[in-house]
């Protein structure tokens, strides 16, 4: 994403913004967490600054699982935080 035309997890066009989901019928198995997990490992290895992301207030389950990695809250749009993890 770009400052012109940023997501809603955007924070810098230094920062890639990560979505993901878990198909409902699979969730709190942990694909979840491995998935992401996996993702700021690959991230870091990349030599990548950071990662961003956003989540909706009602997803309380998905916010717990991104501040256990680290993701602190960066800004707010709408009904969502942005979050940010700074390797």
């Amino acid at each position: 994403m770009t400052a012109k035309d940023p997501g809603y997890g955007f924070v810098d066009e230094g920062i890639p913004e990560l979505g993901m989901s878990v198909v409902s019928t699979h969730r709190g198995q942990g694909i979840g967490r491995v998935l992401l997990e996996r993702t700021i490992r690959a991230s870091v290895d990349r030599g990548l600054q950071g990662l961003s992301l956003s989540v909706e207030d009602d997803n309380e389950r998905a916010r717990a699982l991104y501040v256990s990695n680290g993701f602190i809250v960066a800004g707010r749009v709408g009904n969502s935080d942005t979050m940010v993890l700074r390797f």
